[in-house]
């Protein structure tokens, strides 16, 4: 009997295959082989995102297929990586990402992302595409839109590229308070991570808004070591509703445990 896979294969003509061959869906949407012995065990949300995100069928008709047909075995994997690359196809098909943008598959193995969840402060994988900009979140994020930051002269800019496959903070509210900016650098260097730059931290708001059913760090403010506004590190805030607050008012020396920072580790 074929293993368990983490994808299926999507044909031009609308069959679904898995990774043995095995037909699991034929050219009408059916089940394409009467014989269980030759479904391999596919993941419902792989399933999913890989077909809607294709076009291939709605949301609607896979559950039906699916649960009609038993072609599939739910459940879920938090840490697998092609568990994880799907969510983040299905997340990026919902926020109305073009097309053109795809989620690459990501490097890294299953036991990586049990050592950053098993970490004193547990990271988990979001993905950042290269071509992001502030300015294409007005579109993407209704809640954001028309915030000084999304336009086109805001004056931000970003220290360094952070972008593909990210580690980044789980807590919901910010780590890392009662440091200075220097301080909180050191503290990154030292754990191999990089200060967020906006972007990468509007993704993880959004990420959280999915996972948590609210935006990330109500209470506690967020430097943002990676990028600046008027030569001043910035630090943000999520108001409950989805706009942000970014500000540029916190000086280097500003300790309080109200003002923590976050980070990714590229992976």
């Amino acid at each position: 009997m074929p293993s368990a896979v983490s994808v299926v294969q999507i044909e031009e003509s609308g069959v679904v295959k898995d990774q043995a061959r095995h037909k699991l869906v034929d050219e009408k949407g059916l089940l394409g082989c009467s014989d269980k012995r030759c479904r391999a065990p596919v993941e419902f949300i792989q399933m999913v995102a890989q077909m809607v995100s294709e076009g291939v069928f709605t949301l609607d008709e896979i559950g039906k297929l699916a649960y009609a047909n038993q072609v599939v075995h739910v459940g879920l994997d938090q840490y697998d990586p092609g568990v994880i690359h799907s969510q983040w196809i299905a997340l990026y098909k919902k926020w109305g990402v073009n097309k053109n943008l795809q989620v690459s598959k990501p490097g890294f193995t299953r036991a990586k992302v049990m050592e950053m969840a098993s970490l004193t402060e547990p990271r988990v994988p979001i993905f950042v595409h290269p071509k992001f900009t502030l300015p294409m979140f007005n579109d993407l994020f209704p809640s954001m839109k028309g915030h000084w930051s999304l336009e086109h002269n805001s004056g931000v800019e970003n220290s360094y590229e952070l972008s593909g496959w990210l580690f980044v903070e789980a807590a919901i509210e910010a780590p890392w308070c009662s440091t200075k900016q220097e301080q909180l650098g050191k503290i990154f260097d030292r754990l191999g991570a990089k200060g967020l730059t906006l972007v990468a931290y509007y993704v993880f708001g959004q990420y959280c808004k999915e996972t948590h059913d609210r935006y990330p760090d109500f209470d506690r403010w967020a430097r943002l070591l990676g990028s600046s506004g008027d030569g001043r590190v910035l630090s943000a805030v999520f108001y409950s509703r989805g706009m942000p607050h970014v500000s540029r008012s916190f000086g280097s020396s500003r300790v309080g445990s109200d003002l923590g920072g976050r980070s990714a580790v590229v992976a």
